[in-house]
């Protein structure tokens, strides 16, 4: 009883030193109002969030802190994958450092579930979660570019389309993914595969620093020459180790063009059109970067949209495109010179925000015909409507580096696969899901490899199929950092234990 009245006295001060201050408008009024709140553990039990605990959270953040009655909560808790239809107890909108700090304090000091948002692009749905907290980094958008050093600085909010128009403004490019509205932060931490990585490596290739708030509520640099098993823990290591609050690239020089587009071939082409290919990837020159997609829409329309982007001069992309088009007979081709933001925009309505999708991707050592008959027989199924089966080109530059430079361990591949099913609506899900596992079947026993950022599931064989040999040292770099695993919403790597 002496507590619940301790409790009472501090919340009616809590209100009316937020009046006395003008701090008193609705969202600290409804939080101050609102009853106790059920949550969910780190581990899956139940725990209770105190309302004056929520108010006192509240007081120390500069960002808003909401809960289910809050006005925009349902905005905010909405993530790309509408597969994921989930209602965090709290979500802490962080606006800076010190918010983050405070929010991984309140989540360890309550024991909370854990979701880290940055873009809310996790295939997995990892941006969100049923009944803990929310870290939404979505208002921490900064991005400074010196031109002198070519230092980047990125903030965990930004999305790719933010980060390549300030880099580019300069001449500059940070090789990242192939959809703009993708995050930096969670597309950084798993690897960073795109247009660019045969001519400039990976993403986590040009990182040379973060910040990071670590499971305890420290603020930790990690660079070379501080915390360096830190920084090579998060070149590919996934969000296992703590919250980046800043990332820091090192830009390349880089026009402010490139060749790229889709030629559009008939399906009764495809199987030509992928050996063609397959031969081709032999002898490409690391400007080139290609991706055969198969893809069906949802009116059963099926296709092979061979998607390329070539960052050299006129003369070698026009030589390069000049041999791909020959490869068969095209109903469509959009490849031209275009600005690199054009460039890196231009597919983003095949990835809209809302749809559901279920994916994974793999690694494969090299292409055989067994597989380019599964593809272009699979697409063909029924549950392929707005599918998607893509053999992207791997190599160059980011197989150039040893395995162990980074936490990214599967640089030897020479493609990369991915198999995703898409719904509008949820009476689908089940027969595009169900599409996709056959398919994926199909492929697996030629994957080499996982690629962290789409399959985050189970931990032990996942693990090691996505970290390799890295796995060994990553555990010891989660031990040190996050003991308790409070970060593991993600492609998990377990602590070991004592």
């Amino acid at each position: 009883m002496e507590s619940d009245m301790r409790r009472r006295d501090f919340l009616s001060s809590s209100v009316a030193l937020m009046v006395a201050s003008g701090l008193a408008h609705s969202r600290f009024a409804r939080a101050a109002q609102s009853a106790d709140v059920p949550a969910v553990s780190r581990t899956g039990g139940a725990v209770i969030l105190r309302a004056a605990d929520i108010v006192a959270f509240q007081a120390q953040q500069r960002g808003p802190v909401l809960t289910r009655d809050s006005d925009s909560y349902d905005v905010v808790r909405r993530v790309w994958n509408g597969a994921f239809d989930r209602h965090p107890a709290v979500i802490a909108r962080c606006t800076g450092a010190a918010d983050v700090i405070g929010a991984v304090q309140f989540a360890a000091r309550h024991d909370l579930l854990v979701a880290v948002r940055g873009g809310g692009h996790s295939l997995p749905g990892y941006s969100v979660c049923e009944g803990g907290i929310m870290i939404d980094l979505a208002p921490m958008q900064g991005v400074r570019v010196d031109p002198q050093t070519r230092v980047v600085r990125a903030e965990p909010g930004v999305l790719l389309g933010a980060l390549d128009r300030e880099t580019q403004a300069f001449g500059l490019v940070v090789p990242a993914g192939t959809v703009s509205h993708t995050g930096v932060a969670g597309l950084t931490l798993g690897g960073g595969v795109g247009r660019l990585q045969r001519k400039f490596g990976l993403t986590v290739d040009c990182m040379v620093g973060a910040d990071l708030v670590t499971a305890d509520g420290r603020l930790v640099r990690a660079g070379s020459d501080e915390n360096p098993d830190l920084l090579w823990a998060l070149q590919g290591g996934g969000g296992n180790f703590g919250v980046v609050t800043s990332f820091e690239f090192r830009a390349c020089e880089f026009g402010r063009t490139a060749v790229a587009g889709g030629i559009v071939f008939p399906i009764d082409q495809a199987r030509r059109v992928l050996d063609a290919f397959a031969d081709y990837c032999d002898s490409a020159s690391d400007e080139l970067w290609m991706d055969p997609v198969l893809e069906c829409d949802g009116a059963g329309h099926r296709q092979l949209n061979f998607t390329l982007c070539h960052c050299g001069d006129d003369a070698s992309a026009g030589k390069d495109v000049a041999a791909i088009r020959k490869f068969g007979k095209s109903v469509r081709d959009s490849v031209a010179r275009k600005p690199w933001t054009a460039v890196q925009s231009e597919f983003d309505r095949d990835s809209p925000h809302g749809n559901g999708y279920y994916m994974s991707g793999g690694r494969i050592a090299r292409l055989v015909p067994i597989m380019l008959d599964h593809a272009v027989e699979s697409i063909t199924l029924p549950g392929a409507e707005l599918g998607k089966i893509s053999l992207t080109q791997q190599g160059g530059a980011s197989a150039r580096r040893p395995a162990a430079s980074t936490a990214y361990a599967s640089r030897d591949a020479s493609h990369n696969f991915v198999v995703r099913a898409s719904w509008e609506h949820p009476k689908d899900a089940a027969a595009r899901t169900a599409w996709q596992k056959r398919t994926w079947k199909g492929f697996e026993p030629y994957s080499v490899g996982l690629y962290a950022n789409l399959n985050a599931t189970d931990s032990n064989v996942k693990a090691r199929s996505a970290y390799g040999d890295n796995l060994d040292r990553l555990i010891e770099v989660k031990t040190k950092y996050d003991p308790t695993n409070l970060f593991h919403l993600n492609p998990n790597i377990a602590p070991r234990v004592a």
